[in-house]
C-alpha cells in the first residue's frame, strides 16, 4: 500500500518542473494534492492534469516570497482541505552571475523567494504538524547546496541554507514524528534558467543564459525521475537526496576531499569551463 494514500499534500511551485513531477508522483500514490504558483495558467494546466489521474486536487496563485500572501494562502486552504500532512516545498528561483555583476535588489529576490518562500510555509504549518504529532516536509534545495559553484554564489547561498535548515529542523522534529528530507537535485530539463537570470556572456558581450537554457533542455535529467526519487526518500525518511547520479560524484568529492574540491572549482572557473 502507498505510504502517501488518502494524504493531503501541498506542493509550491507545482505549476511546472520539479513541482509538477512532485504533484503528478503523488497524484498517482492516490494522494490529494494542492499546488501553488505565481504563474495562474501554470497553475490551471496542471490542475488538469491531475483532475485526469483522478486526483482530488486543487490548486492556488501565491508569491510565497511575501509573508501575508502565504498567510492568506494558509487560512484558504484550511478552509477548505484542513490540514497539510506533506509539504512539498519547491517554489525557487535561480540568479547566475559574478558578485560584482549582482545588484542588492536581486540578492533579496533569490533569498525571499528561495529560502523565505520555505520559512514562510513553515511558519503557518509546521506548528499543526507538531501539535497532531505527525507530518512530512521535503524541501527542494539543490545539488549546488551540497557543494558550491563559482558564478552562482546567491544561488548556493540559498541552498546551503535550505539544507541546514532541514538538517536542524530534522533533529528538532524528529521527536514530533514529522519527517523533514532535504531534495538536492543536480542538472535537470524544467524552466529554471529560462525564467531565471543569466548574467554570464561570451567574449563578444552575447548572453549565454540560451546555451545555459538549451544544455538544461538537452542534457538535463526528466523531473519524473527526480519526483520518483523524492517520495522514495521521503517513504524512508532520507536526511538528504541526492539526484540523480551525475549529482554523487561533486557531493562525495567536496565531503572527503574539500581542497582538492575547491582547487577544481578554481581551475574550471580560471578556465572558463563552466561558463
Amino acid at each position: 500500500m502507498s505510504k502517501f494514500k488518502n494524504a493531503t499534500a501541498i506542493v509550491t511551485g507545482g505549476g511546472s518542473g520539479i513541482g509538477r513531477a512532485l504533484a503528478l508522483a503523488l497524484a498517482k500514490e492516490k494522494a490529494r494534492v494542492v499546488i501553488t504558483d505565481i504563474v495562474p495558467e501554470r497553475v490551471e494546466s496542471v490542475k488538469k492534469e491531475l483532475s485526469d489521474l483522478g486526483c482530488q486536487s486543487g490548486g492556488y496563485v501565491v508569491d510565497h516570497a511575501d509573508s501575508e500572501a502565504t498567510e492568506l494562502f494558509f487560512q484558504r486552504f484550511s478552509a477548505d482541505w484542513g490540514h497539510a500532512d506533506i509539504l512539498c516545498l519547491n517554489a525557487g528561483i535561480a540568479i547566475a552571475g559574478r558578485i560584482e555583476e549582482m545588484d542588492l535588489a536581486q540578492w533579496r529576490r533569490i533569498v525571499d523567494v528561495n529560502l523565505f518562500g520555505v520559512v514562510n510555509m513553515l511558519h503557518y504549518f509546521a506548528p499543526g504538524m507538531i501539535s497532531r504529532k505527525d507530518g512530512s516536509i521535503l524541501v527542494t534545495a539543490s545539488g549546488a547546496g551540497l557543494f558550491a559553484l563559482p558564478g552562482l554564489s546567491a544561488y548556493c547561498a540559498t541552498k546551503f541554507a535550505l539544507v541546514g535548515l532541514c538538517e536542524s529542523l530534522r533533529m528538532e522534529l524528529g521527536k514530533h514524528n514529522i519527517k523533514v528530507c532535504a531534495l538536492c537535485p543536480g542538472v535537470i530539463n524544467t524552466q529554471i534558467v529560462r525564467d531565471g537570470v543569466v548574467h554570464h556572456a561570451d567574449d563578444s558581450g552575447k548572453s549565454r543564459k540560451g546555451m545555459v537554457a538549451d544544455f538544461y533542455r538537452n542534457q538535463g535529467t526528466d523531473p519524473s525521475v527526480v519526483a520518483s526519487h523524492a517520495l522514495k526518500g521521503l517513504a524512508r525518511n532520507q536526511g538528504v537526496i541526492p539526484t540523480p547520479a551525475h549529482v554523487l560524484p561533486g557531493y562525495y568529492l567536496r565531503r572527503l576531499a574539500p581542497s582538492l574540491y575547491a582547487a577544481g572549482g578554481r581551475l574550471i572557473w580560471k578556465k572558463g569551463w563552466l561558463l
